[in-house]
């Protein structure tokens, strides 16, 4: 037991030193800066950091969520990103263990939590993230076909991947007939592609149910608030009949045709819930939230879970 505690430690450890990456990613990214060079520096001064500076979580603990040099707030988004990513590494180590798989999905989640964070911060994810996350999908599942010799992981990744742009390109683009923009951006397309080359084309739609219920549980607040000032029965049936589905989907374990024309029922109602929740856009566009980190979150939800 003292054992496992100890290398539970250690992958929690490297879990938030890569998290500590990971911000410099995320920032550089939006900045435009090389991820290299130059060393890290204080965002406000420009002052270069001290080594006991770049200490994951506990630095900023220390330093009182300070510079040390121009004394300016240090964003909580630092601490977080490592905690996250510690977690995320640890759980990840807890279920495929001592692995080549492991190392996939180590991977895989550091990109996931860098295209999240990037949409968090300012709606926009980068074309250089998503291509990485498809490929390194598509090369765990080359992996496991030739592990496990079957090359219908490798079929169901392929029609995940297309399931994805479509069903996604048809969501982002009947924002047009509706509120005269995309419902969606280009990138979340590429996270949902991303998405079905790792999971397959059955855990994708499950994925992407999950995503709108987390989306919108995220937007809540504002959105019950808004139905409710408005009298928008309709909207509120039609959210509440897709959670109720969406959940029934999951449960029930459905197989053969029973599975898609559930599949089929379930994708109807998440557009008809997506119609009704753009035409509530369209009337309050500041109500806006990116969708890439909904779909971040019920990925790796499928992928420690399912």
């Amino acid at each position: 037991m003292a054992l496992l505690i100890a290398v539970l430690a250690f992958v929690f450890i490297i879990g938030l030193c890569i998290g500590s990456f990971l911000n410099v990613v995320i920032l550089r990214a939006l900045s435009g800066e090389s991820i290299v060079f130059p060393a890290s520096k204080c965002p406000k001064c420009q002052n270069p950091l001290k080594w006991w500076h770049n200490i994951p979580v506990l630095s900023y603990i220390l330093l009182g969520g300070k510079c040390a040099f121009c004394k300016e707030k240090i964003s909580i988004q630092y601490p977080i990103i490592e905690l996250v990513t510690g977690i995320i590494f640890t759980l990840i180590f807890i279920k495929f263990g001592m692995s080549i798989e492991t190392l996939f999905m180590w991977a895989i989640a550091s990109v996931m939590v860098a295209m999240a964070g990037t949409d968090i911060k300012e709606k926009v994810v980068f074309d250089a993230h998503t291509y990485t996350f498809i490929g390194l999908g598509f090369l765990n599942t080359i992996y496991l076909s030739v592990v496990n010799h079957t090359f219908e992981i490798i079929i169901s990744s392929v029609i995940g991947a297309v399931l994805g742009a479509v069903i996604m390109e048809v969501c982002a683009r009947s924002g047009y007939l509706i509120a005269g923009t995309r419902a969606f951006g280009e990138g979340d397309t590429f996270i949902a592609i991303g998405l079905g080359a790792l999971l397959g084309w059955k855990i994708l739609l499950i994925v992407l149910a999950l995503s709108v219920i987390i989306q919108v549980i995220a937007f809540l607040p504002i959105f019950i608030k808004g139905l409710v000032t408005n009298k928008d029965w309709k909207t509120l049936i039609s959210f509440l009949a897709f959670v109720a589905y969406a959940i029934a989907f999951c449960l029930l374990k459905l197989d053969g045709t029973a599975y898609l024309i559930g599949a089929i029922l379930l994708a109807v109602l998440g557009v008809l819930t997506c119609v009704f929740i753009l035409k509530g856009l369209k009337e309050k566009p500041k109500t806006y939230m990116p969708f890439g980190p909904a779909m971040v979150l019920a990925g790796l939800i499928a992928m420690l879970l399912l």
